[in-house]
C-alpha cells in the first residue's frame, strides 16, 4: 500500500500497515542435569567462601531481598531508543509438566518441557534487532541487588540457537545478604565482570552484556532468583493473584508493560533473517534519517506487549510544523491475535518532488506516551552539520 501525498490527510483515519507482524522472542532450555551441576557448583563455592571468611553466614530464610530488586538491564552509553527489551517468559508456578503452565498473574506467559523443566526465571529479550544489539554490546546486565559473586562461567559461544547450542552458558551468580541467589545467564562471551568469585558487587554494577550463550534461542537475559541455598526455593519476583508473596521488586512493572521501543524511518523494510540458525546473523535494519524529495520513506514502530485494542496515533510533520500525514492504528487492523510480546509494523509514503527541505518529524502517541523520531529531507547542509 502506498500513499502519494502532496498535502496532509484530511483526517486521521485508520490505516492497516504495509508490513510487519509478530516477532517470536527467544527462550531457553535447562536440563535437570545442567541445573543439578550448577546447584552443586554454587553450593561448593558458597561453602568454600564461608570457610575463607569471604561470605557472611546468612539469617534464616525467608527475608526480603535487601532494598528490593532493581531492573537488571540498562542501555549502554550512546543508546537513544526509548527502550530495548521485552519479557517473553515469567516463572512457571505449576510444577506439573508438560503443558501445565501458570504465571504470577494466573496467565500462561511461561512454558515447561517434557524433560521436566518448568521455566524457573524471567526471560528478558532484546528488541528490536536483538543480534545487532548483541554484536554492538548495546545492553548492559547489572546487579539487581548488592551481594557476593559465588559463581562465574565464561568462554562459551554466544551465538547459540536451537540447532546450534553451545555446551554451556556464560553466567554470573550473586548471593545477597539474606542468602538469596540471583542467576544472570546467557551473557555475551568475554563481557563478564573481571571481578573474581568471592568479590562484592553493588546494586547497578556492570556484570556483563546480553548474549545468547548456551541453551538459548536468541539474545536475552535469563534472570533467576532462589531462596538461600540450604532451602532452595525458586522465587518469582512479581506479586500477583497467583503468587501471594510480596513483590521482590523495588518498583514492580505491570504484567503487560506496553510501550514503543523504537520509532524509526527506513530506506527499505527491515530484514529479520529467518530461519536464523545454525549460524545466526545480525538483522539488516535499513535505517535512514536522510532522504531526498521524491524518495520513498518507510515509517516503522516497534512495540512490546502490544494488545489488540490499543490504538496508536501517528503524525508526520513538515519543517514548518504543518501536517504531512496522520493516521491511527490498532493491532486488530492487521491480525486477530489478541497480544504480541513483540511486534513491528511499517507504512510507506512517497515524498512529493517539491517536499520542503529541512527537519521533519515522525510522532506516535501510544498508551499516554508520545514518541518522536526526526529525519531530514533535502540536499542542503544544515546548521547542525547534517546534510540531507
Amino acid at each position: 500500500m502506498s500513499w502519494l501525498l502532496a498535502g496532509a490527510l484530511a483526517a486521521a483515519s485508520s490505516q492497516p500497515p504495509a508490513g510487519g507482524g509478530r516477532f517470536d522472542p527467544p527462550h531457553d532450555e535447562l536440563s535437570p542435569q545442567q541445573r543439578a551441576r550448577i546447584d552443586a557448583e554454587l553450593a561448593a563455592n558458597a561453602a568454600r567462601l564461608q570457610a575463607e571468611g569471604k561470605l557472611a553466614t546468612v539469617a534464616p530464610w525467608p527475608l526480603p531481598l535487601q532494598g528490593g530488586l532493581q531492573w537488571p538491564l540498562r542501555p549502554a552509553a550512546g543508546q537513544t531508543d526509548p527502550a530495548y527489551h521485552g519479557i517473553s517468559n515469567f516463572v512457571d508456578l505449576d510444577s506439573s509438566y508438560p503443558g501445565h503452565v501458570l504465571d504470577w498473574n494466573c496467565g500462561t506467559r511461561s512454558y515447561d518441557l517434557a524433560s521436566g523443566y518448568n521455566h524457573a526465571g524471567i526471560d528478558i529479550f532484546l528488541w528490536p534487532f536483538a543480534w545487532l544489539r548483541m554484536d554492538q554490546q548495546a545492553v548492559d546486565i547489572v546487579a539487581a541487588a548488592p551481594g557476593t559473586i559465588i559463581g562465574k562461567v565464561d568462554g562459551n559461544d554466544d551465538r547459540s540457537c536451537p540447532d546450534h547450542y553451545s555446551a554451556d552458558w556464560n553466567a554470573v551468580y550473586v548471593q545477597h545478604a539474606d542468602g538469596s541467589v540471583a542467576w544472570y545467564g546467557h551473557m555475551k562471551k568475554a563481557s563478564l565482570t573481571a571481578k573474581p568469585i568471592g568479590a562484592s558487587v553493588a546494586v547497578g554494577e556492570l556484570l556483563g552484556k546480553v548474549g545468547s550463550a548456551g541453551f538459548s534461542s536468541g539474545p536475552h537475559l535469563h534472570f533467576e532468583n532462589h531462596s538461600a541455598l540450604t532451602n532452595y526455593t525458586i522465587l518469582e519476583p512479581w506479586h500477583g493473584a497467583c503468587n501471594a508473596p510480596a513483590s521482590l521488586w523495588a518498583a514492580q512493572r505491570p504484567y503487560y508493560d506496553s510501550a514503543i521501543n523504537k520509532l524509526a524511518t527506513h530506506s527499505a523494510p527491515p530484514v529479520f533473517p529467518s530461519p536464523n540458525c545454525p549460524n545466526p546473523v545480525a538483522e539488516t535494519p535499513n535505517l535512514s534519517d536522510r532522504f531526498v524529495a521524491g524518495a520513498r520513506v518507510y515509517f516503522a514502530a516497534y512495540y512490546r506487549d502490544q494488545l489488540s485494542a490499543q490504538s496508536t496515533a501517528f503524525t508526520i510533520t513538515r519543517p514548518n510544523g504543518s501536517v504531512f500525514a496522520n493516521w491511527s492504528f490498532k493491532m486488530a487492523d492487521a491480525t486477530s491475535d489478541p497480544y504480541y510480546s513483540a511486534a513491528f509494523w511499517y507504512w510507506y509514503f512517497d515524498l512529493p518532488g517539491n517536499a520542503p527541505p529541512g527537519l521533519w518529524r515522525f510522532r506516535a502517541s501510544y498508551q499516554s506516551a508520545t514518541y518522536t523520531h526526526e529525519f531530514y529531507v533535502g540536499d542542503v547542509i544544515f546548521a547542525n552539520g547534517f546534510d540531507g
